[in-house]
């Protein structure tokens, strides 16, 4: 017998401790499971990062008034107010004042994408994440998993349990008596077959698994849910989910004995090729009774596609519960298909879909639900918005409702009559960032269902109002915003896109927009089709010119008013072995009029020189991904970079390539970047060696042309970078997040030290810093106001240091030890230097701040002591 090798993988908040063995036919299900690559990947991530130079702070900016799309939501009903939301790909967040704040939970874990939690209703302090998102959607942006993860103190600390290569989980539930016995409705690969789908179950809280329910490789579990009036009893839900969402494996199922033992039931339930995911519950007090709701995909114009049928029996027969059609669920019924029962009354239920339904006469009608909206970050949306992921009902007062979806986080203690939005976690699933020429600039960003906003470049501090705003919102609360442009030569001109090739421009000053999207005539032969995300420009020599591009390019000479095509085809002209849909990135060359570059998104690069008269093929040597963005070079002409991603087709290695010939060679430059998936990449206009890579977890940078790269910045969470853009008179670096929101850093500090051959210790020049303002009746300080000055320092080594504030007369007024690390340091200081506590009534000067004046700034190290002036001005 071989002796299992271990494989222990270390992380502060985690360990795995993973056995290899094939010649052992007993080893546990979680441990015969492929290691997912996203493990690997993290492994060299967290080195890179460990041992990075490059410690510039990431400097928050939010928003927070435009929500996330919540994947799960929970609360504690043994502890009132304490409240887990899950994003999508924004991490678990919790709150113990029901949303007044919150702090995220699950940090810089090897999965960013989440698919459901659940707590042990026997002991609620017992939490199981399980990850990978459960919405099946191609935008490069679905963040797959890496199975179970477990916590024994309300999420302080975290044990991954395994079920590594499920990727995508639909469902997670505990025994509502013993907090060991877990079942998990698996979806598997979204893009490829697997066997790792279906349900699995452990007894022994994650130790090892079994997998009870295996319908095929291309069929997973959706949904899965004990009796609460019985917890030998369990349903679940199997869902036929590759290729297609839709498919006769699509089923109910029922377990007599905790989850061991499947069988089906699905007498009387209308199963055929086009039947798709399917949601369920169990009443509370009746081991019998159950609903199901059915997304069936075989109706036209997304009118009555969702059907609910009701047990009474246990599931030897179920009965369509209506008779009028339900036309919550769209075309997209695929995202959603939640069912719940009130705790109290089991004919009384909800289905989740495009809107909330809601039935008091157990399904024999339903009504939308929408409500009064308040919103605990002021926003402009006026209804409650639309796509629903997940309730929670409180089984004491089944009249408060927590509601996840792509909006964020809704609270309501009247049944769905009124929310309270909980519209404070900056969690936002940004796809583009756009800056304009203001000084000061403003930063645009479009994200997934909560359109575009709009704001400045300015901290985010959850004591105050969110200073953003939206560019646009659609009258549903939301709309994908995708790519924004503002024309370099009018600041008020503003182009901004939707979903699926749709845009506009907007005039800021009066606020009017024009529809700009390609419109062709019928005898124009000319059939147009887009990726969710499309890709369109301004030309850098004419802002007048816009370019779009699906499986043709097209271009615009009059701000989008008017268009002519200016390719053949470029999908039909595809090479016949890939299966492509529409572009994917789109550029123009720096250097010369006419030179463009198009890339699909299955690998297939375009070029013309003479703005689309002819295309040249120049994809020899490329991967077969998707191309989602391409950066001609602004120091070289000949010289262009691509980023390739492999999301939408399970494949999780990074992907980016330079050519220094208009694309006839190709080289790969992601070297030692960890083998995740990356999704942009951007040149320095300053320096032409140095390139930025956003990616799957974080930035990372390279100063001689990708040859070597490394993990770039401290205080950022590990998530997935959607784009970058670099502000060149204050030389801010700022990014887009899916999932976190936006950050800036400056690049002055890192500009210095790759252009200096000293490696000795360095304290960087300090900006005067501001002294706060104070308001006028009581002259207290306007928080507002309060600005942190960065103190930036270069270490040749590892080791303490002290900061220090002196006056001018060298008497010592402040003092901070760090532990530095080797490379560049920031250190970021709000002048605070005493802070205060009275009894005394109206005492309101809480904080002192280092006043108005000249002083000296110190830093002391083993080396000895450097010195730098500090202004502090009105």
């Amino acid at each position: 017998m071989n002796i299992p090798s271990l494989f222990i993988f270390k992380h502060p908040n985690i360990i795995f401790i993973i056995i290899f063995s094939s010649a052992l036919n007993n080893l546990l299900i979680s441990q015969n499971q492929p290691i997912s690559p996203l493990i690997y990947s993290y492994q060299e991530h967290t080195d890179l990062k460990s041992t990075s130079p490059y410690g510039l702070e990431w400097i928050h900016l939010g928003p927070t008034l435009n929500g996330a799309r919540v994947e799960a939501i929970q609360s504690d009903p043994n502890t009132p107010g304490t409240i887990y939301a899950a994003f999508g790909s924004g991490g678990l967040w919790k709150t113990i004042n029901n949303g007044l704040n919150w702090k995220p939970i699950f940090e810089n874990m090897p999965s960013l994408g989440i698919g459901d939690i659940a707590l042990a209703p026997s002991n609620t302090e017992i939490i199981y994440v399980a990850t990978g998102e459960n919405l099946k959607k191609a935008r490069n942006f679905t963040m797959p998993g890496t199975g179970v993860y477990r916590s024994n103190n309300g999420g302080d600390t975290w044990e991954h349990i395994g079920l590594n290569d499920t990727w995508h989980i639909g469902e997670i539930v505990v025994h509502p008596n013993n907090p060991d016995i877990v079942l998990v409705a698996a979806q598997g690969h979204f893009w490829s077959s697997n066997e790792n789908r279906g349900i699995f179950r452990t007894d022994d809280g994650g130790k090892s698994w079994n997998h009870v329910l295996f319908i095929d490789e291309n069929t997973g579990a959706n949904d899965i849910v004990f009796s609460r009036a019985n917890p030998k009893i369990v349903y679940a839900t199997t869902w036929e989910n590759y290729p297609n969402v839709n498919g006769k494996k699509s089923a109910v199922y029922k377990s007599e004995d905790a989850g061991l033992i499947w069988n089906k039931i699905t007498n009387g339930v209308t199963i055929n090729k086009n039947t798709g995911r399917i949601g369920i519950a169990a009443s509370y007090q009746d081991k019998d009774k159950a609903y199901i709701f059915i997304d069936q995909r075989n109706q036209r114009n997304g009118q009555g596609t969702g059907e609910v049928y009701k047990t009474t029996n246990g599931g030897k027969n179920w009965k369509k519960t209506h008779k009028e059609n339900i036309k919550s669920l769209s075309v997209i019924g695929w995202y959603f298909m939640d069912m719940y029962v009130n705790p109290q009354n089991d004919e009384e239920i909800y289905g989740l879909g495009v809107r909330l339904i809601h039935s008091i006469d157990g399904g024999k009608t339903f009504k939308n639900i929408g409500g009064q909206i308040t919103h605990l970050t002021p926003s402009p949306a006026q209804t409650l918005h639309l796509d629903h992921c997940e309730m929670w009902i409180n089984p004491s007062n089944p009249k408060e409702l927590l509601l996840g979806n792509d909006g964020g986080v809704y609270h309501s203690y009247d049944g769905g009559k009124s929310w309270l939005h909980l519209n404070n976690i900056s969690a936002g699933e940004f796809y583009d960032i756009e800056i304009d020429n203001q000084d000061p600039y403003h930063i645009y960003g479009g994200t997934q269902d909560d359109a575009t906003v709009y704001g400045f470049a300015q901290e985010y501090n959850s004591e105050f109002d969110d200073p953003w705003e939206y560019l646009w919102i659609d009258a549903w609360s939301g709309g994908d915003g995708c790519i924004t442009l503002v024309d370099p030569n009018d600041e008020n001109t503003v182009y901004f896109s939707m979903q699926n090739g749709g845009a506009l421009r907007r005039n800021i000053n009066t606020g009017k927009s024009v529809d700009i999207r390609p419109k062709f005539q019928k005898e124009d032969n000319i059939k147009i089709q887009y990726n969710f995300i499309t890709p369109y420009m301004l030309s850098h020599f004419d802002s007048n010119t816009v370019y779009m591009a699906g499986n043709y390019v097209m271009r615009s000479k009059d701000r989008g008013d008017n268009w002519t095509v200016i390719s053949p085809d470029l999908i039909k002209e595809r090479d016949h072995s890939k299966t492509e849909t529409a572009a994917g990135a789109l550029a123009e060359s720096y250097f010369e009029e006419g030179t463009m570059y198009m890339g699909t998104d299955r690998g297939t690069m375009w070029y013309t020189k003479n703005g689309g008269e002819n295309w040249k093929n120049i994809s020899q040597g490329l991967s077969d991904q998707y191309i989602r963005s391409i950066y001609p070079s602004q120091h070289k002409k000949e010289r262009l970079y691509i980023q390739m991603t492999g999301l939408n087709y399970d494949d999780f290695g990074a992907y980016l390539y330079v050519s220094e010939d208009y694309g006839v060679h190709w080289k790969s430059i992601t070297n030692n970047l960890p083998n995740h998936p990356i999704k942009t990449i951007v040149e320095d206009p300053d320096f032409e060696n140095i390139l930025y890579a956003g990616t799957y977890r974080g930035v990372y940078v390279s100063t001689n042309r990708g040859e070597n790269w490394s993990y770039f910045g401290v205080a950022l969470p590990d998530i997935s970078i959607a784009d970058i853009a670099i502000e060149t008179k204050s030389k801010d670096m700022i990014i887009a997040t899916h999932g976190r929101g936006i950050y800036k850093t400056n690049l002055k500090p890192f500009y210095h030290q790759i252009t200096t051959k000293d490696t000795s210790n360095y304290l960087y020049e300090v900006e005067s810093a501001k002294y706060p303002d104070l308001r006028d009746t009581h002259k207290d300080v306007d928080k507002k106001s309060v600005q942190k000055l960065p103190i930036t320092f270069w270490l040749n080594k590892t080791e303490n240091i002290i900061l220090r504030i002196t006056n001018t007369t060298d008497s010592l007024i402040w003092t901070k030890s760090i532990k530095g690390r080797k490379g560049l340091n920031q250190y970021r200081w709000d002048l605070t230097i005493r802070e205060e506590i009275s009894n005394l009534p109206y005492y309101i000067h809480y904080k002192k701040y280092l006043d108005k004046g000249e002083y000296n700034l110190l830093l002391e190290s083993s080396e000895g002591i450097l010195k730098k002036k500090l202004s502090v001005i009105e």
